[in-house]
């Protein structure tokens, strides 16, 4: 099968299981070294049908969240569209697309991705996937008494509700308790309510670089902040069981 695919994390799963992946969007960027020679059709907001066309594809892959409704009630080749919310939803969504992609290497990952959620016990910060920086704080602020804040846009600032997939492992790491959470699945926040939690923040590399301005950050807001990788927990799929399989026993 020709699959042409407008999510990035299902890009890289779907390369990694050997399924024939012919079109991306520009947000797709790994593994590197496969998708470079991949035809670009456009944005996870926005796709040139004309491009996909010249591509042939026997199924285009959208999901829920990252991709519009438009984009899919547009499209005029045969879809399938993910709803991943969770990373409970994992096993079941990659039973599904191993069923309609006829693709045993991704059923393998469903099979994996079930093994990890198996057993929930609490970690310690340790394991999250902190990125070094010369304007982070130190890590040792994730062992006091103050809730985090994750961080997933500046100006204006938005953080992660309860109903979102890095929420879901955060939880699964036993963190629940430790995130600051909203009702919304991406609140705008502002400046002085921040000031008021006196959270630690987490800077995530995506899909705001805070890496280059946490300096910045840290001086608007007057708080403690530590620069953390958002891949492995926002790209579903094998980027974040890779993570989550590689943090060791508690």
């Amino acid at each position: 099968m020709r699959i042409v695919c407008l999510v990035p994390s299902w890009t890289e799963t779907l390369i990694e299981c050997g399924v024939n992946v012919v079109g991306r969007t520009r947000y797709c960027v790994h593994p590197a070294d496969r998708v470079a020679s991949l035809p670009v059709v456009g944005g996870t907001k926005d796709v040139q049908w004309n491009k996909v066309a010249a591509l042939a594809p026997d199924m285009v892959i959208f999901d829920k969240e990252e991709n519009t409704r438009e984009m899919a009630d547009s499209c005029p080749f045969p879809y399938l569209a993910t709803d991943v919310k969770s990373v409970h939803d994992m096993p079941q969504t990659l039973t599904l697309l191993s069923q309609r992609l006829d693709s045993d290497a991704l059923q393998e990952l469903g099979v994996r991705y079930q093994a990890v959620l198996t057993e929930k016990k609490p970690c310690s910060p340790g394991v999250l996937p902190l990125l070094s920086g010369d304007c982070a704080s130190s890590t040792s602020v994730l062992h006091d008494q103050r809730p985090w804040l994750y961080l997933i846009w500046r100006r204006p600032f938005m953080s992660v509700g309860r109903d979102t997939f890095i929420h879901s492992i955060f939880e699964h790491l036993g963190f629940a308790g430790k995130l600051l959470t909203f009702d919304d699945r991406y609140p705008t926040l502002e400046t002085q309510w921040i000031r008021e939690q006196n959270p630690v923040l987490l800077c995530s590399s995506e899909p705001y670089p805070f890496a280059g301005k946490l300096e910045q950050t840290r001086e608007e807001l007057k708080l403690d902040a530590v620069l953390i990788d958002g891949e492995p927990l926002c790209w579903y799929g094998i980027r974040s069981l890779r993570y989550l399989e590689l943090i060791p026993e508690r």
